[in-house]
């Protein structure tokens, strides 16, 4: 059978989400009978006509799978629907979703009123019901309007003592909301006992990485002089988002800085609502560091801040990566929906907490650097890579010492912002046709890819493999 996911309506979240994790997908037209191997399970987020519904349902009455909104699901079958608003919810902690936390939605929840419908989660509502011999996951939120909001506020970060720091990120934890559609793609995988694979996150046969990037508003010469040689000394190969306004700095400091990236932070410290002055801030930053010497590829917003003018501008200057917790944070790399289509620019979100911000709560040196190891350790523990940043002017070089030291303890792999997007760049591109038969994979692509493995899981077990045209489940470690 085809591992592939099937669309019946392409909407711009749920590609990227499926891009995000790495899953093959294409649109389905419904309008013709779909066969229970041609895909591994449908997505559905629209009411069907007679006859597409009815070819859905021959696909799940056969032993196919579906995930279908609240809304979509009670249209089509004739089903009571409850409604709620939620601005954040903590999954049952019975449930295959209860590690995640407290998950900010802000947004309407459906939920199906029928005696067939079981909970999967019950403070989540999601829920599923068996349909002949096959599943449906029922989605109580719409997954497009969730990820494609671009709306911010100030939000507390969790650690064991009483103040709290905080800061202005992405209103809804997309990150969280990615994870989840993932466990319910995986639940039905599951279900259908056949494995879930994806292009993994991380290069080569590595199971984790780090990345450093630096801000340098507001800092002198000495200060990033400083950090830099703390990055030497641990061979740390950061990316440096500068201010331009010292030309001095710029062809002493950051010219002369060969294994480390250099990308724009911006002129002046500010990201404004409108085209045009963002493009002159943009364009004199830009000229300033041609002037240096200096070429770049990737920007970092000030403040954290996104929106759509911004973003414009990004694309029109060619950049190739940019990276702002206002739109998103904890999460991995993808396109922003800008007018309801992928933008040209890839977002690489970051973890958003800074040593000054810890200061405003008033960490001590101690609990700085035990928040940072506690961030560190569940990424290692999930499989999410470790992204971290630092301002010069914020002094702290203890604390990043020893997170550096840290870092190379645990033989973690370093990546600049630019290797890391050119690389999923790359993975996005590549193409594989995948088939299961008797617990064997065969797999279809135009040549060996470098540096990109697989991840296969089934049955709550998983193992990394190397593309190949054949892998044999029962040989994998």
């Amino acid at each position: 059978m085809r591992l592939k996911i099937g669309l019946a309506t392409m909407q711009p979240a749920w590609k990227l989400i499926l891009q995000q994790e790495g899953m093959d997908f294409e649109f389905v037209d419904l309008n013709d009978p779909v066969m229970i191997d041609d895909y591994s399970l449908l997505l559905i987020n629209k009411p069907l006509d007679l006859v597409k519904r009815g070819n859905l349902n021959a696909f799940l009455m056969s032993g196919g799978a579906a995930i279908i909104c609240a809304p979509v699901f009670a249209e089509m079958y004739h089903h009571k629907l409850h409604s709620t608003h939620r601005k954040f919810c903590l999954p049952s902690s019975d449930s295959i979703f209860a590690d995640l936390g407290l998950i900010d939605f802000y947004t309407r929840f459906n939920w199906i009123d029928s005696k067939k419908v079981k909970d999967l989660d019950a403070n989540l509502k999601i829920q599923y019901q068996k349909m002949g011999n096959g599943f449906v996951l029922i989605l109580p939120f719409n997954v497009n309007s969730l990820i494609s909001n671009t709306q911010s506020r100030r939000k507390k970060f969790p650690f064991d003592r009483k103040e709290l720091p905080s800061e202005i990120v992405a209103k809804v934890s997309k990150g969280k909301i990615r994870e989840i559609v993932f466990r319910c793609l995986q639940f039905l995988h599951d279900q259908r006992k056949i494995p879930l694979v994806q292009k993994w996150r991380f290069p080569n046969d590595w199971r984790n990485f780090f990345m450093f990037r630096v801000d340098t508003d507001f800092c002198t010469a000495e200060q990033a002089t400083a950090l830099y040689e703390l990055c030497k000394k641990h061979k740390i190969r950061g990316t440096w988002f500068v201010d331009t306004v010292s030309q001095e700095t710029l062809q002493q400091v950051y010219a002369k800085m060969p294994d480390q990236e250099i990308a724009l932070h911006c002129r002046r410290h500010l990201v404004f609502p409108d085209y045009k002055t963002n493009k002159e801030n943009i364009e004199n930053g830009l000229s300033d560091l041609k002037e240096a010497g200096i070429t770049v590829s990737g920007f970092a917003a000030p403040f954290g801040d996104w929106n759509e003018n911004l973003a414009r501008v990004l694309s029109e200057k060619g950049f190739k990566y940019s990276t702002e917790f206002t739109l998103d944070y904890d999460d991995l790399p993808f396109f922003p929906i800008v007018n309801n289509k992928a933008a040209s620019v890839l977002q690489i979100p970051i973890h958003p907490m800074s040593t000054g911000r810890m200061h405003r709560s008033h960490f001590s040196k101690e609990e700085k650097w035990n928040y940072y190891k506690v961030y560190m350790d569940n990424c290692l523990l999930t499989g999410n890579p470790i992204f971290l940043y630092h301002h010069p002017s914020h002094g702290n070089l203890d604390i990043f010492d020893k997170i550096f030291r840290y870092v190379n303890l645990k033989q973690i792999n370093s990546l600049t912002y630019q290797e890391y997007a050119d690389w999923w760049q790359k993975k996005i591109d590549l193409k594989i046709e995948l088939n299961y038969d008797k617990n064997e994979i065969s797999s279809e692509f135009e040549k060996v890819p470098d540096n990109i493995q697989l991840r296969i899981s089934k049955n709550e077990e998983f193992a990394f493999a190397n593309l190949k045209t054949t892998i044999n489940l029962e040989k994998l470690n």
